[in-house]
């Protein structure tokens, strides 16, 4: 049986995930050949962009079960990102590396410390601490920047493309 822990984190994340792939997959469609251009886009002037919000999505997500496995957190490294081709190739990465993720893996991991560092700023965190209070909410954060950035440009979506597959019991 999947853990309650696993469905809340990483099995909501892949969903997630998973859903805005379908979004990006939108945002294709309506900006066209401005696509690369747009993930330099932000929402203000103090904002980082819209490469920035799936990097930073991918790396609260799989960049967290590495941190776990490590012991050691970091903000999101820089990547490598020219074109919107790039943030999906990361996307599907991404829900590629959490799928690799069981169930038993995270039981173990979470019981693991993680320092998370950044300059001479160091936060001690266990685990669980660090998955759920740390990496879930930076994971909702930058995915539900990233769906507003597209659909501040006008891309069709709504919160059902937002939501993805929900998780019903029809007993």
């Amino acid at each position: 049986m999947t853990s309650n822990l696993y469905k809340s984190t990483i099995g909501a994340m892949l969903r997630q995930a998973e859903a805005l792939r379908g979004v990006l997959t939108k945002g294709r469609e309506h900006l066209g050949p401005e696509a690369d251009a747009f993930i330099n886009q932000s929402l203000c002037e103090d904002m980082l962009p819209f490469s920035f919000q799936i990097r930073s999505m991918a790396h609260s997500s799989t960049g967290a079960i590495e941190s776990l496995r490590t012991g050691a957190a970091t903000p999101p490294p820089a990547l490598e990102i020219d074109s919107y081709a790039d943030l999906e190739a990361l996307l599907d990465k991404t829900i590629e590396d959490l799928k690799a993720v069981t169930a038993e893996e995270l039981d173990t991991l979470v019981q693991n410390d993680v320092t998370f560092a950044m300059g001479d700023m160091k936060l001690p965190f266990t685990g669980l601490g660090f998955l759920t209070s740390f990496s879930v909410p930076n994971y909702y954060f930058h995915t539900t920047t990233a769906y507003n950035l597209l659909r501040q440009k006008g891309v069709s979506i709504g919160k059902q493309d937002y939501l993805g597959a929900i998780d019903l019991n029809f007993g």
